[in-house]
C-alpha cells in the first residue's frame, strides 16, 4: 500500500532476490551467502543496480535503495563498493558487526 502511490507519480520500485537470503531455500543462504561467499551477496546488489540502470529504467542520479539488518550492511558495504550507482541510500538498523554475530549460536540463523 506504501509503494502504489509513487508507482502512480512514476517511480520504478525493484525488489533484488540476492544470495544470502532464506527466500530460495536453506543452500542459497547457507552455501552461497554466509562466511566466505558473503561477498556474493553484495556483487548481486551491485549487478542488480547496474542491470535496472544499462536497461534504462533509471540512472545514478535518480537511484536510492534502502536495507534495515543485514540490509543495512548491505547498503553501507555496497556504497562503499560502488558509490557511483546510488543518489541516496537508507541504512535501518545496520547489522555491521557481523564476525560477532554470525558466531553467536544464541542467535537465529546463525552457526
Amino acid at each position: 500500500a506504501k509503494i502504489l502511490p509513487l508507482l502512480n507519480r512514476g517511480m520504478v520500485y525493484a525488489i533484488a532476490h540476492i544470495r544470502g537470503g532464506s527466500e530460495m531455500g536453506r543452500s542459497w543462504y547457507e552455501d552461497q551467502g554466509k562466511y566466505l561467499n558473503k561477498r556474493n551477496t553484495f556483487m548481486d546488489f551491485i549487478s542488480c543496480a547496474e542491470a535496472l540502470q544499462e536497461a534504462g529504467w533509471t540512472k545514478p542520479e535518480l537511484t536510492s535503495t534502502e536495507g534495515r539488518s543485514a540490509g543495512g550492511l548491505l547498503m553501507g558495504t555496497v556504497l562503499n563498493m560502488r558509490p557511483d550507482l546510488f543518489k541516496v541510500a537508507v541504512a535501518g538498523v545496520p547489522f555491521v558487526d557481523i564476525m560477532t554475530t554470525m558466531c553467536d549460536a544464541s542467535i537465529a540463523l546463525t552457526v
